[in-house]
Parts: C-alpha cells; structure tokens; sequence
C-alpha cells in the first residue's frame, strides 16, 4: 500500500505541474459589459468635473493679457532676428560679388 500512496501522490504532482489551459476558466470573474464599463467611465468623468477647481474671471483675464503680450513680444524678437539675418547675408552676398 506503501507504493500506491507513493504513486498517487506523484500523479497528483504531476498533474499540478501541468500547464494551465489558456482562455477562460471556470470560475474565472468574468468581464464587465461595455455598458457597465461606459456608466462607470462616465460617474468617474463627473466625480471628477465636481473635483475641479475652475479659474474665476479676473484670473482668466489676467492670463489671457499676459499671452498676449508675450506673443506679441516674441512676434517682434522674430521680426527684428529675420530682418537683421535678412540683412547680413545681403551684405555678405554684395560683398562676395
């Protein structure tokens, strides 16, 4: 009886080792349908929007000017750079000729 329990107990190993069937499995959870998956989605979008804290106006309008301006300020610095660049390889042209 010795050698049963011996050989029982090695075909139970062996089955254990054995590789796993890919796919689902019985007992497995199961995944969420699309719909549920889309409301739980949206109820976190909404928590989420209730979260945020919105700039007030003068806030707004301050970022806004200070954009503005440095775009204007950035318009010029590439304005006087292109002129300036247009103007030396001018130069440089006349004088190689």
């Amino acid at each position: 009886m010795a050698k049963n329990k011996e050989e029982t107990s090695k075909v139970e190993k062996n089955k254990k080792a054995a590789p796993k069937k890919v796919g689902r499995q019985a007992g497995a959870p199961s995944k969420p349908s699309i719909f549920a998956r889309l409301k739980g989605y949206f109820l976190g979008v909404g928590a989420e929007m209730k979260r945020v804290v919105w700039p007030t106006r003068k806030e707004v309008i301050n970022s806004t000017i200070i954009v503005i301006v440095t775009l204007i300020f950035f318009a010029i610095y590439t304005f006087v750079i292109d002129y300036l660049s247009t103007g030396g390889m001018e130069l440089i042209i006349g004088l190689a000729k």
